[in-house]
């Protein structure tokens, strides 16, 4: 009687896990599946001074140009965003992006790079999910590498000002997903790389 139960309960634990990774499988196709582009780059800041309403130095308050001032002096010329990808499910089954790496490129120039902690997004069917990615870009360094002018004029495209030249980004977008739950990040599928101009 004793060797019965156990063979029952291996078969009920064997048919659970066929039940999770089966789930696993079906986000995977979902995720691979679903279409991916670039919305925009939002929630811009640099020295802790939200830039996204900014269009000329008379829009800074006082506490704003004293952040710069320090900022300035201490050539900390980092500057934070959120670069925006959609994510469209077209499918009838949910999507799980588990971690993702990024490559930023302005003008073919790679900016910035880095990947996300083990951070689960669900995307629902028949749904478009926004996967905000939080970077850094330093400017000092892009400066020091001769890339000022592309810099510049892309700044002013984001302000609404722009000068007229295009600015290119792209972004390779390298997402992960997970079969079974685990603390890495999990099985890496193939890089997609989004473009958009700004203008």
């Amino acid at each position: 009687m004793k060797t019965f139960k156990k063979v029952i309960l291996i078969f009920v634990v064997y048919l659970f896990t066929i039940y999770f990774i089966g789930c696993g499988l079906v986000q995977l196709v979902n995720l691979i599946n679903c279409k991916f582009n670039l919305a925009n780059i939002s929630n811009i800041t640099w020295a802790g001074i939200n830039l996204n309403n900014i269009k000329s130095i008379n829009d800074l308050s006082f506490s704003d140009l004293q952040k710069a001032a320090i900022a300035i002096k201490n050539k900390d010329f980092k500057v934070g965003c959120n670069v925006n990808v959609n994510a469209k499910n077209e499918t009838d089954n949910p999507a799980k992006l588990c971690a993702y790496d990024y490559d930023l490129f302005l003008d073919g120039n790679s900016i910035a790079q880095g990947s996300s902690a083990s951070k689960t997004t669900l995307i629902n069917p028949q749904s478009t999910t926004v996967i905000s990615v939080p970077l850094t870009v330093d400017l000092l360094g892009i400066v020091k590498n001769g890339e000022t002018k592309s810099v510049v004029n892309f700044a002013k495209n984001l302000l609404d000002y722009g000068s007229g030249t295009e600015s290119n980004v792209k972004i390779k977008f390298t997402p992960y997903i997970s079969i079974v739950n685990s603390t890495s990040k999990g099985t890496k599928l193939p890089t997609i790389t989004l473009n958009k101009t700004f203008q």
